[in-house]
């Protein structure tokens, strides 16, 4: 096992506890800033260009996020939860790429940065833990230039897309000011197209399991 899945896991460990502790003194509310770290799953994606259609296969991948946000006050109308401006970048090894003549090695990597504006929902917002769902709608931008098969090029340049996720976990409220957040996000998009080498272009769908574990820290 790698010594970061190590870290990651004992820190899911530590926290366990807490979530079956009382309620918590307070709540906090107003300006907040956090990071999250975690991997990403990316699923066989189907690509398609003037000559038919093809997989690509990816390695699985890290990303990293930043985030500034607003805690809502508790009890107001609107409920519990937060919204809050997200970017993250994601990155997978290309693996493999199957033609219906059979399967090659591919290699490089596709990169996608995201600007995101999520809006967060609390279940037992009252509570030190609290399971929360999410949406979160915005644009990407993705990098496939250094991405080949067979050693040629199959893709350059980059594209801007509308893009989009779902979230789920848990907000365990550590201090009043500092809060860690396991979760689960499926990210998407519009399928982004590229330049293939031969001078066609190729689109392809874009689906990602991601699981993340961050800090929130509120003013």
């Amino acid at each position: 096992m790698k010594p970061s899945c190590r870290i990651i896991i004992a820190l899911c460990a530590l926290c366990l506890p807490l979530l079956f502790c009382g309620p918590a003194n307070a709540q906090h509310a107003g300006l907040y800033v956090g990071g999250l770290f975690g991997g990403n799953l990316l699923m066989n994606s189907k690509a398609s260009d003037d000559l038919g259609s093809f997989n690509l296969k990816f390695k699985p991948g890290w990303q990293g996020s930043g985030v500034a946000g607003w805690d809502f006050e508790p009890d107001n109308p609107i409920g519990e939860g937060r919204v809050e401006l997200e970017y993250t970048r994601r990155s997978n090894r290309l693996d493999q790429v199957k033609f219906s003549e059979g399967s090659v090695g591919g290699s490089g990597d596709l990169t996608v940065d995201s600007l995101l504006v999520n809006c967060f929902g609390l279940i037992f917002g009252d509570r030190l833990w609290s399971p929360y769902v999410g949406l979160g709608l915005g644009a990407a931008r993705f990098d496939a230039s250094d991405m080949q098969v067979t050693g040629q090029p199959l893709a350059k340049g980059s594209t801007y897309v509308f893009a989009y996720q779902l979230a789920t976990g848990l907000d365990i409220q550590m201090t009043t000011h500092l809060s860690l957040d396991i979760g689960y996000r499926f990210f998407s998009s519009v399928r982004p197209k590229f330049s293939e080498g031969n001078g066609n272009s190729f689109a392809m769908n874009y689906f990602s399991h991601n699981v993340v574990l961050g800090l929130r820290w509120g003013f």
